[in-house]
This record gives structure tokens, C-alpha cells and sequence, in this order.
């Protein structure tokens, strides 16, 4: 009775990202708005919520070697393409780059972090010379809420809307009230054709890995991680293996390689760790492409069923919590774990990784993906043996959805706090030693 929710949801939330999903949408943002100014642009304002911030701070811009927000809004004026969504910086090229150079100096380019009560909130004005812009984005990466022109409403979404003509139906949380038994039978029953799409994450994400192997970019941990099995110092094991994948992906995305990746739950790095450790799982027990696209299925929903509890933007780190969850839960599948197994599974990555904290999208994420990525593994692989954190330990619940909706309310309510504190502790920061 859930397909065709389940399918929307899938088709909705993976879609392909160039560049962390932050710094594209208030790019977004700022060439939707800057369509609607007229003449050359004398300047640009951009207020963000705190979470929107955090994560476009200290990332690096696809096809550049430039890092943050200034910049992307400065990409934005010479090339970029809101029409693109999440692939808004599909166009850059030497030209643009220069191009952007030159609007940083020329161009008055100022950046707030807005009181709205909204955790995901961007609004980017552009003056030009003979009239401005003004874009508003609530809630996801491309959701346009409102256009204007020199004040004047141009487009403007209802609550059943959004701006570019597609009708955005609220999401009836179905996975919010179905079991993981009830999911899991349903993506077992879910027609191959319809999901097959999913497929097409693989190559994609896995190049992105290749590539940070392959070109050591960011921190390198790929890289070392490689070393280290090489030298015999850590096992050349399907965790490891899993665990290295990751942090390459990881290290190349977040230095703005220009390669696209598939998000998950409006994330790039969700969609790597929702991704990768089951497709490598496949690849080592040589299970065939109907296995992997099931498994990528019910990883991508239980990431997409954890976002809709712990918000899109949380203070916990969502590529631990959500997606190395749902991979997790996948990897456990793939392994012939029983219902029971895959709840202990949840609980044995919930109870280990709910207090890992988002300080922002940046090179130091790898660490936190080669983590979450391994972890799910391991603790699918001791599941299967029935080891697990046990009932009633700490956040941990009798019911899997029960310890989900747990971690949903520390995100949500019990962390609001320690959300503002690391904001205030990055922006002190930023101040010493701006990037």
C-alpha cells in the first residue's frame, strides 16, 4: 500500500548534487535573484540561518580552488544556473573563475546570519543598476519560496506550491509510523523498474572516491588509509576497505572536485555513506545488481525516515546518525539479517554514533564519513551474530522507530543549545582566522 509513497520519496530525495549542498543553494538563491535585478551588480546581501552557515563556511567550490559562502555567491553572479538545482555550478569553466575573482573585488558582498526561526532559511538580494533582486529558499535546497522585483511579488509558493511550477504535496510521514520489518518488506516488494534509477548513484559516487585516491585532495585520508593497508599496518578487510572509500569520497567532495555525486535527504555526503558501504559489500560477496538496488532502496529510506525526525539541518551529524544508519540497516540486509537483527542494528549505531556533533561541512568531514561508513559495517557484521546494544541502554528503546524518534528529540529540542554554542564558536573563530 506504501509504494508509490516510497518511490516519490526516493525519486524526491536522491537526486544528483555538484558540490556541497549548502554553498549551491544559496547559490541558487542568488542567481534566481540576480535574473530578476537589472544591470551590473553593485552589490549582494545574503542571510542565512545559523545551520545554512555552518555548512557553506569552510567547503570548497566545485571546478575552484576557493573555499565559503563569499565565493559561491560570487560563482553564483558569473555562471551560475538556478534553472540546474544542486548542480547550479555545472557551468564553471577558467573564464568564470577569473570572472568571480573580479567580483569579489569590485562587488560589496555581505553575509548575516538571520533570527528566523526557520533552521533552514536563505534569502540573497542583488542590487543592480537599475532595480534588485530578492530570492527567499525555505526548508530544502531548491525549494524557492518567494521572487521579487524591486519589492514586487513575481512568484510567490503556497503551501502546496513552489515557485518553479512543480506541486510540492506535503509528505505524509509514513515511515514515521511503519516498522523497519514493515519497510523492509515493502522495499522487498517494490517493482525493480521503478527504483532501478538508484542504480545510477554507484558509478557516480564511487568515481568521486576514485578520484580522491586517485588526486589525494583535502586532507588525504583516502589516501593514507590506502597507505596503511598497503604497509600491513590495518587489514585489507571489507570494513577498511569501506571505511577508506568513504574518506576518499569524502576528501575529494568537500575540496570542491567538480564531479557530481548522489545526494541522499538533500545531502552529497548523506548519499555517499547511503551508497558506498553497500555497494562495496555487493561487490565483495558478489551479489547481483537486483540485491544492490534493494539495498541502496532501504538505505536511502531509512536515512530519508531519520531526516524527517532529526530536521534537514541537525546539530548531530546526519551522515553518522541518518545515512550510516540506513547503510547499516542495508549492509544488514544484504548479510540475511532477520527483522530482530536489523533492529539491533539500529540500535548498535544509534547508541554508538547519536552524540557526534555537526560543526559544519569541510575537509575534517572524512574523518566523520570513514567513521560512520565503517561503523555501519561492523556493526551490521556483529549483528548477524546477534551483538548488539541492548534494550533500555541510555537512548536506546525496546523499538528501533521508538529510539529513532529519541534521537529526533535531542536533535530537535535537547540540542538546540549546543547547536547555537558551536555557531558561536565558529563565528568567534572565523573572526581570529577567517578563511
Amino acid at each position: 500500500m506504501y509504494r508509490d509513497h516510497l518511490v516519490l520519496l526516493l525519486r524526491r530525495n536522491v537526486k544528483p548534487a555538484l558540490g556541497c549542498t549548502e554553498p549551491a543553494s544559496i547559490a541558487v538563491a542568488v542567481s534566481r535573484a540576480h535574473e530578476e535585478s537589472r544591470g551590473e551588480v553593485r552589490g549582494v546581501h545574503v542571510r542565512l540561518s545559523g545551520n545554512i552557515f555552518k555548512n557553506a563556511r569552510g567547503v570548497g567550490i566545485p571546478g575552484t580552488n576557493e573555499y565559503g559562502i563569499e565565493y559561491a555567491v560570487a560563482l553564483a553572479l558569473a555562471c551560475g544556473d538556478w534553472r540546474k538545482g544542486l548542480e547550479v555550478f555545472a557551468n564553471v569553466d577558467e573564464d568564470s573563475v577569473t570572472q568571480a575573482h573580479t567580483i569579489m573585488e569590485t562587488v560589496p558582498i555581505q553575509m548575516s546570519i538571520c533570527d528566523s526561526k526557520e533552521h533552514f532559511y536563505i534569502e540573497a538580494i542583488v542590487y543592480g543598476e537599475m532595480g534588485h533582486g530578492r530570492t527567499v529558499i525555505l526548508e530544502n535546497h531548491t525549494n524557492i519560496v518567494l521572487v521579487e522585483r524591486d519589492g514586487n511579488v513575481v512568484e510567490e509558493a503556497t503551501p502546496s506550491t513552489v515557485v518553479n511550477g512543480k506541486e510540492k504535496t506535503a509528505d505524509t510521514p509514513i515511515l514515521k509510523d511503519m516498522s523497519i520489518g514493515d519497510l523492509r518488506k515493502e522495499v522487498e516488494a517494490l517493482p525493480l523498474e521503478e527504483i532501478a534509477f538508484l542504480i545510477a548513484g554507484v558509478p557516480m559516487n564511487y568515481r568521486m572516491a576514485r578520484a580522491g585516491l586517485e588526486r589525494t585532495p583535502g586532507l588525504g585520508l583516502g589516501a593514507g588509509l590506502r597507505r596503511l593497508m598497503d604497509e600491513g599496518v590495518i587489514e585489507d578487510n571489507m570494513v577498511n576497505k569501506v571505511r577508506m572509500y568513504a574518506a576518499a569520497a569524502a576528501d575529494a567532495r568537500m575540496a570542491g572536485l567538480k564531479l557530481p555525486v548522489m545526494s541522499s535527504a538533500g545531502s552529497g555526503n548523506h548519499g555517499i555513506i547511503a551508497i558506498l558501504p553497500p555497494y562495496i559489500v555487493c561487490k565483495e560477496k558478489a551479489l547481483d545488481e537486483e540485491k544492490l538496488i534493494r539495498a541502496l532502496a532501504l538505505s536511502h529510506l531509512v536515512t530519508i525516515a531519520i531526516k524527517e525526525l532529526s530536521g534537514p539541518l541537525s546539530p548531530v551529524c546526519g551522515c553518522a546518525i541518518a545515512a550510516g544508519v540506513g547503510a547499516a540497516v542495508a549492509v544488514a540486509w544484504l548479510l540475511g539479517c532477520e527483522d530482530n537483527q536489523l533492529a539491533g542494528v539500529i540500535n548498535s549505531m544509534s547508541g554508538t554514533l547519536a552524540g557526534m556533533l555537526c560543526d559544519g561541512a569541510k575537509g575534517g568531514c572524512a574523518f566523520k564519513l570513514a567513521t560512520a561508513a565503517s561503523e555501519a559495517v561492523l556493526c551490521a557484521l556483529l549483528a548477524s551474530q546477534n551483538i548488539h546494544v541492548g534494550y533500555g541502554q541510555g537512548i536506546v528503546s525496546i523499538h528501533p522507530e521508538t529510539t529513532l524518534q529519541n534521537i529526533g528529540i535531542i536533535s530537535t529540542q535537547g540540542m538546540c543549545g549546543v547547536d547555537k554554542t558551536v555557531l558561536d564558536v565558529m563565528l568567534a573563530d572565523a573572526l581570529r582566522a577567517p578563511l
